[in-house]
Parts: C-alpha cells; sequence; structure tokens
C-alpha cells in the first residue's frame, strides 16, 4: 500500500472463549426451577390482580362488609395500594425480555 498500512487479517477469528462468552445483551442461561418460577408469577399474579379487584368491589360498590361510611374507603385503600403495585409487577413480569 503506498501509505505504508498493511492489514493481516489471518489473526482476526475470534477464539473459541471469546465466542462462547455471553455479551450484555444476551440473556442468561436459565436453570429450569427459574423458568418455573417465572411462570409460576406470570400466572399467580394476574389471579391475584383479580381477587384484589373483587375484595375491593364487595368493600366499595357492593357494600357487603359495611355502609358507605369513611371507615369503609380506610380499609380498603391499603387492599388498592397493594393491588396496584401488584398488577405493576405482573405487567412487569410479563413484558420481561426473558419470556421463555
Amino acid at each position: 500500500m503506498p501509505d505504508g498500512l498493511h492489514f493481516d487479517l489471518s489473526g482476526t477469528q475470534p477464539m473459541t472463549s471469546e465466542a462462547q462468552t455471553p455479551s450484555a445483551y444476551s440473556p442468561p442461561r436459565s436453570c429450569s426451577h427459574n423458568r418455573l418460577w417465572r411462570w409460576t408469577l406470570r400466572l399467580a399474579l394476574p389471579l391475584l390482580t383479580f381477587l384484589t379487584g373483587l375484595a375491593l368491589y364487595w368493600i366499595w360498590f357492593d357494600h357487603a362488609y359495611g355502609g358507605t361510611e369513611w371507615t369503609t374507603f380506610v380499609v380498603g385503600l391499603p387492599l388498592a395500594i397493594e393491588g396496584a403495585a401488584v398488577a405493576l409487577w405482573s405487567v412487569s413480569a410479563w413484558s420481561s425480555n426473558y419470556l421463555f
């Protein structure tokens, strides 16, 4: 080459240790118990969200456990916060990159 640069392409093949190491963007290798735990969460969390919503409906709108007093609202408020947290956890469990 006229500018004195010479590229040796014979040594550019990746070594076997380089090809087998996972990169930061590849999903980690999972065991069967991790997969079982993820699917248990994915199926149980929406069920728990539904049951929380059903209990809130009974407390707040169906008045099965009392009238329309302020205590009914106060009793259901922690349950509503728990239901929102479980719903958010459920969405994050289903939208993770490791679906399988």
